[in-house]
């Protein structure tokens, strides 16, 4: 919602500069018609990216990220999205009202935390666990569980692995909320200071 926003902003700039650079050539300096349009809309271009581009500067300035590290996360941000995506197909093997419960939950938690990065790209850097580590290990697992468990195979040893992997399941979808937690991190504290704050300013009102 906020880019297309900066985007109006910036065509509403781009255009009253293309108008006013029009009027200026045609009427100012006596310029014929089509050399004056031309220049306007190459004048009009050039202040459109301009201000995209200082939109950007500041952006990158209010969270704290300089354009490497904006493109690092964005790079990283976008192979948790095919990985969510790989994780999400696998709701489509799953043979049992549990492994479905689990896949959901996981695939939940991962969405969450990679729409609060996207939105945040400065949080990135709490949660690496989440994008280096546990995401890989939950996709890995999952796609091996769900294809192994739709094959007609009775071997104790390969039942006794898909059980304990049903397990680590479980535990890596403590990990991912464990992971959105860190991510919210100064949200809690934050709210929690808010908390202790109108908890202070009760009892002085308690006490008068």
């Amino acid at each position: 919602m906020k880019s297309i926003f900066l985007f109006f902003i910036r065509s509403f700039i781009a255009v009253c500069s293309m108008s006013v650079l029009w009027f200026a050539l045609f009427l100012g300096f006596d310029q014929a018609f089509i050399q004056s349009s031309l220049y306007a809309v190459a004048g009009g271009i050039i202040v459109y990216y301009i201000t995209k581009w200082l939109q950007k500067r500041n952006w990158l300035k209010q969270n704290g990220l300089t354009a490497s590290e904006y493109k690092y996360v964005q790079e990283n941000l976008k192979e948790a999205r095919q990985k969510i995506a790989r994780l999400q197909r696998t709701l489509f093997r799953a043979r049992s009202l549990g492994t479905i419960q689990q896949l959901v939950e996981a695939i939940r938690l991962s969405k969450r935390i990679y729409h609060v990065v996207e939105k945040e790209p400065k949080r990135f850097y709490q949660g690496e666990s989440f994008f280096f580590y546990h995401l890989d290990s939950c996709v890995e697992l999952a796609e091996k569980y769900t294809f192994l468990s739709a094959q007609p195979i009775r071997d104790q040893n390969v039942k006794s692995s898909l059980e304990e992997t049903k397990q680590m399941l479980n535990q890596i979808c403590e990990s991912l909320e464990k992971d959105l937690i860190t991510v919210l991190s100064n949200d809690i504290e934050h709210l929690q200071f808010e908390l202790n704050v109108a908890k202070k300013q009760t009892t002085k009102w308690k006490d008068r």
